[in-house]
Parts: structure tokens; C-alpha cells; sequence
């Protein structure tokens, strides 16, 4: 990206705490995942525009995950996920993911769409959140299902929590995350 993108996200700190022989796999899954999701929700771009730069952030991968060469626009990304992904087998499924939920952001305004449903926000995660948990387990050979399930529930709470601390930024973004369902449950309006 032309210009940086400063997050408020506690990474750098929590990074310290991992093992360092992890810390560069690690930091290839948070800059592959902070990079689609600037892509996706970062400055003046159309949608079109957003979604082909994820089409391309796909195909990178795909070359990554096959060690082949990619586009060459996202060098600082794909070079050391490409290692990342030989050295520890990383699921590429995940990541993949990851972008199909990035791509449906773009897909899913506020104005032509809202989350019915409490499942529909769920399912939404599944993606958004909850392959970051299985990755991080991965590399540290995590594998059972009770574990699994663990993570997800974890990841989908820490999601949701964002939502909901974030809904400011996201309408600006034309994004709506509260179901409308949860919305007449807890008698909460659009005004609000």
C-alpha cells in the first residue's frame, strides 16, 4: 500500500510473548491477514477495485502455497509466507478464508444487506476470525477437535466484541454487523 495503515491492535505486543522460533510464522499470518484487510476496508479504492486487488492477493497465495512466483506487488507479504507455508505445512484453506470473508465485507454493505440472523454473523466468522486461532494452534501442533472448538469459540467472541466496540467505523464503511435479530432482542434501534 502507497500509504500506511497504523492499527491499534496489540500484535507487536503479544508477539513477544510467543516463542521465538515462532515469532516469524507468526508475523507472515498477521501481515498476510493486515494486508487483505487494508485492501479491503482501506483508503479511496471502489469496491471493484478492492475486490480485483483480493483476486490478485488470492493468486499470490495460491503461487505461494505452490512455491511458484508471485505478482510481485505484495513482496514483503508473500516471501515470508511462502516460507512460512513450506516450513510448518500452514493450512492454506485458512488463509483462503480469511479473504472469502474480507470479500464478502465488500459484498455486504449496510445498504444491501444486514445480517438477519444471529447464525448468518456466525457464519460470517467462521471466516473472519476463527481460521486466525486454527492457524496459531497449527504451528504449535494443537490438533484435537476439543481444542479446535475452543479457539473458535474464543475467536468468534473476540470478533464479535469488535463489532460491537467498532460500529461507529463501520457504518462509516457502509458495514452492519449487529443481527437483527440480536437488534429487536435487546431492543436496540438503528438511532441508537
Amino acid at each position: 500500500m502507497k500509504n500506511p495503515v497504523t492499527h491499534y491492535e496489540n500484535f507487536p505486543v503479544a508477539s513477544v510473548l510467543c516463542p521465538a522460533h515462532l515469532r516469524p510464522a507468526i508475523a507472515a499470518i498477521y501481515h498476510f491477514a493486515r494486508t487483505a484487510d487494508d485492501l479491503a476496508d482501506e483508503g479511496t479504492a471502489t469496491p471493484a477495485e478492492r475486490l480485483a486487488a483480493l483476486a490478485q492477493f488470492r493468486q499470490d497465495l495460491h503461487a505461494a502455497a505452490h512455491q511458484q512466483p508471485h505478482s510481485g506487488r505484495w513482496p514483503q507479504v508473500f516471501e515470508p509466507l511462502a516460507a512460512v507455508i513450506a516450513q510448518h505445512a500452514l493450512p492454506v484453506p485458512l488463509l483462503a478464508d480469511l479473504l472469502d470473508a474480507f470479500e464478502q465485507d465488500i459484498r455486504h454493505t449496510a445498504s444491501q444487506h444486514r445480517y438477519a440472523v444471529d447464525d448468518e454473523l456466525l457464519d460470517y466468522c467462521t471466516r473472519s476470525a476463527n481460521p486466525v486461532g486454527r492457524l496459531l494452534l497449527h504451528l504449535y501442533g494443537v490438533t484435537d477437535e476439543v481444542s479446535l472448538a475452543q479457539s473458535d469459540l474464543v475467536c468468534t467472541a473476540l470478533q464479535l466484541i469488535n463489532f460491537w466496540q467498532d460500529v461507529g467505523v463501520d457504518v462509516a464503511r457502509g458495514r452492519w454487523y449487529p443481527s437483527q435479530q440480536a437488534m429487536a432482542q435487546f431492543g436496540v434501534t438503528e438511532a441508537d
